[in-house]
């Protein structure tokens, strides 16, 4: 049996119980499944916009905040319906543009075509070969779908250069609509570091993620503390704990990563307290509250 009790388990956003000021919001597992954006997910947006509240979208994407508002354009969830958006690629990017030469200029790339040019405009470029690298930038596999064990042999001849690595996505794995998971960045940098590589990560679970973060939302409401801010997120590990270290109430979207272990079978099930509690107990993060699905009703 579960150590301690588990959260409370609400069917909308609208519990009193969950009501605030600020909202910061995973994307991933929340609003859309990798595919399409979740059926309520829009109109939600919507409410907590019409009730004039602070909305920030944070994401681990490993590209610019720019691209992932026109990927949600293109799914119907508009700009016009969250205040700012922050990504690990932007925090990436960022540390290399104030960086100067401490990385060095040439860089091994790791992840798909698309991200290629997330330091675009600044002053590196890619190695042809990785002897010819300072650093890798590690976005992810280069094909979806690839093991991060794939790349053993590339990251331990990195390893031997000492090549130091920057993460610009922490997440470990994703979890499509299929139910399938893909290893994500995150799982190269665990995988080089256990080889005994340094790595440099940017995103969640990370207390300056959620620093930055505060800092935005302050542009907006100045006196804004952190226990006033509702992180929502699918991940324990990563929404949920790096929320908690920061001092972010928190609220668990059942149907994201973790919905297999919970024995939900459709989109929105309600999920058993119990085995949120065994859950919570396992990993050691336990939200403040769990939610069925990421909607606004008047159904709690």
């Amino acid at each position: 049996m579960p150590d301690t009790p588990p959260p409370p388990v609400y069917d909308s956003l609208a519990a009193p119980e969950l009501a605030t000021k600020a909202y910061v919001l995973d994307v991933w597992g929340v609003l859309w499944d990798g595919i399409q954006a979740y059926p309520d997910a829009a109109a939600c947006l919507l409410e907590l916009r019409r009730q004039d509240k602070r909305v920030l979208l944070l994401s681990n994407a490993p590209r610019p905040s720019h691209s992932v508002v026109h990927g949600l354009a293109g799914i119907g969830i508009a700009d016009h319906l969250f205040d700012g958006i922050l990504t690990s690629g932007d925090l990436c990017r960022e540390a290399c543009a104030n960086g100067g030469d401490e990385f060095g200029t040439a860089y091994h790339y790791l992840g798909l075509e698309k991200d290629r040019a997330l330091l675009e405009g600044l002053p590196f470029r890619e190695a042809a070969e990785l002897t010819a690298a300072d650093f890798i930038l590690n976005l992810g596999t280069r094909q979806l779908g690839e093991s991060a064990e794939a790349y053993r042999a590339e990251l331990s001849l990195a390893r031997d250069r000492d090549l130091p690595m920057l993460c610009a996505n922490p997440d470990r794995i994703i979890v499509r609509s299929d139910g399938s998971s893909v290893d994500c960045a995150g799982a190269l940098a665990d995988l080089y570091a256990a080889l005994g590589g340094s790595v440099r990560s940017f995103g969640k679970p990370l207390r300056p993620t959620y620093d930055a973060c505060l800092e935005r939302l302050r542009g907006w409401l100045p006196d804004l503390v952190p226990g006033a801010v509702l992180a929502v997120g699918d991940s324990l590990t990563t929404d949920i704990r790096g929320a908690q270290a920061a001092g972010f109430r928190t609220a668990l979207v059942a149907g994201g990563i973790h919905g297999q272990e919970l024995g939900l079978r459709r989109h929105g099930d309600r999920p058993d307290p119990q085995r949120i509690a065994a859950l919570t107990d396992r990993i050691g993060v336990r939200p403040d509250a769990v939610l069925s699905t990421f909607q606004w009703s008047a159904t709690r």
